[in-house]
């Protein structure tokens, strides 16, 4: 019964903002303190110069304990997607902004 109690009063905090997820831990594991930046490699899936977002398959990116996936990404300023194309190879910087991951640089391989 204590176990059920627990569960539903974490549930209740974590709906409710509570408790704050690291901003760029993985979604669904636990994590120590995420640090504020981080670096990745992969593959322009998809850029949206207009809405400011670039989309990644990505290699794992230790530092934040991600493993290799796909995910559309805002960028910190539009200039950051000039030169990038689908299918290029890049080498990429998040930064934590506001709690979520940003890509603030953008590499061409």
């Amino acid at each position: 019964m204590k176990t059920k109690l627990m569960i539903a009063v974490a549930a209740a905090l974590i709906s409710t903002g509570t408790i704050a997820m690291p901003a760029l831990a993985h979604q669904g594991e636990d994590h120590a303190p995420a640090p504020q930046t981080a670096e990745g490699q992969g593959t322009v899936k998809a850029v949206d110069a207009k809405a400011g977002t670039i989309t990644i398959a990505h290699g794992p990116i230790a530092a934040l304990k991600w493993p290799a996936m796909t995910m559309k990404f805002k960028v910190e300023k539009a200039s950051i997607l000039n030169g990038v194309a689908v299918g290029k190879k890049i080498h990429f910087v998040l930064k934590n902004i506001g709690g979520k991951p940003v890509v603030t640089e953008i590499h061409i391989m």
